[in-house]
């Protein structure tokens, strides 16, 4: 599933009951954008009117529960810091005396309800891949469509890729949830650093992607941030297999340009993505509100765009006031800045609840 995943819960609830709500409890700074999945389906404002479910922004209503509405429900919580968190329910109809749900079992005695149909969503992709000259890459779309595909095509510039070309290959399958397509192409070349598209067309439409494969360093991402002794500590991570040589955090307020200050680079270690670097900053920032990016260059140039701004609420120093640090979640759950008046830190999201409430 989506982020650091808490394992699911199981609510019941009696076929044709009357406002069955699923409540989703998320704290955070800035706040925590919500969204809901069904099935591993994103739960836009099309696809949740289609099986009858109504959403507000926690909340997630069904007026009058069916069999279709067993199944696993997500709520993803995401505030720009660190790894989003998510939490599953397993919703059962009871149905008289029979249990309606989802188990993926086709010899238990379920009803598995099929999806309304839609034209094709793509959920994950990323708009930028690092490489180099003689590397292999590989790019990948998730996503969804019911009906089944008619097609599904990688595309460039000059045209349609062929399932197996050679130099790149096409390979369809599913992860978490959802299926996939993925493109790999070795040993990449001056001509293949270009944008490519991931096209899925099914009997009510199409959706697509785009991804550019480039030799700059992918975009910069917080990893880890604390405030103390009037400074604002930041740790950034950037893909880029070849070596960085300079990177910026760049800071600015409400209603001022963005001011470049050069950072060392602390850190470089190889896995099994490649090159991941670790880069340290701090930055000494007067009372108010900022927003923070960072962005690198590697020995091919600059990175394309920084990574989106985070924002910060820098104390008073009269405070005096040491806040804990923040950072990426290591599966163990995340730690909440204290809460104190008027001193607000980009928090991390807290492990929450999803609870049923049936009138």
């Amino acid at each position: 599933m989506h982020g650091n995943r808490i394992l699911n819960e199981t609510v019941e609830a009696e076929s044709n009951e009357r406002k069955f709500i699923l409540f989703c409890s998320t704290k955070g700074y800035p706040t925590p954008q919500i969204t809901w999945y069904y099935k591993g389906r994103h739960l836009d404002e099309e696809y949740s009117r289609h099986i009858g479910v109504v959403l507000r922004k926690e909340f997630l209503d069904i007026h009058t529960v069916k069999p279709k509405h067993a199944g696993d429900y997500e709520c993803l919580a995401q505030n720009g810091i660190g790894e989003p968190v998510s939490r599953t329910v397993t919703v059962v109809v009871k149905d008289g005396s029979e249990e309606l749900y989802d188990d993926g079992n086709e010899s238990s005695n379920v009803t598995t309800p099929l999806p309304e149909k839609a034209k094709p969503t793509i959920h994950k992709h990323a708009g930028y891949v690092n490489t180099a000259i003689g590397e292999n890459v590989e790019l990948a779309c998730l996503y969804d469509s019911y009906p089944s595909p008619t097609k599904i095509q990688w595309l460039r510039d000059d045209g349609v890729i062929q399932p197996s070309s050679g130099q790149m290959i096409i390979t369809n399958d599913h992860h978490n949830h959802h299926d996939r397509t993925r493109l790999a192409i070795k040993n990449v070349q001056q001509k293949d650093l270009v944008a490519y598209y991931c096209k899925i067309d099914n009997e009510l439409g199409n959706a697509t992607s785009k991804t550019i494969v480039g030799l700059q360093p992918g975009g910069a991402h917080l990893q880890h941030s604390n405030f103390s002794d009037g400074l604002l500590h930041t740790w950034w991570k950037i893909h880029s297999t070849q070596q960085i040589s300079e990177m910026q955090v760049l800071y600015r307020g409400e209603k001022t340009k963005y001011t470049p200050v050069n950072a060392e680079i602390s850190s470089h270690d190889q896995n099994y993505d490649g090159y991941t670097w670790t880069i340290r900053k701090s930055i000494r920032l007067p009372e108010g509100t900022w927003f923070v990016t960072a962005r690198a260059r590697n020995t091919e140039g600059w990175s394309s765009a920084e990574s989106l701004p985070h924002q910060f609420q820098i104390p008073n120093a009269m405070d005096n006031i040491q806040l804990a640090s923040i950072g990426g979640g290591t599966g163990n759950g995340h730690r909440a800045l204290p809460v104190l008046p008027g001193v607000l830190l980009a928090l991390l999201l807290l492990p929450f609840s999803v609870r049923a409430l049936v009138y």
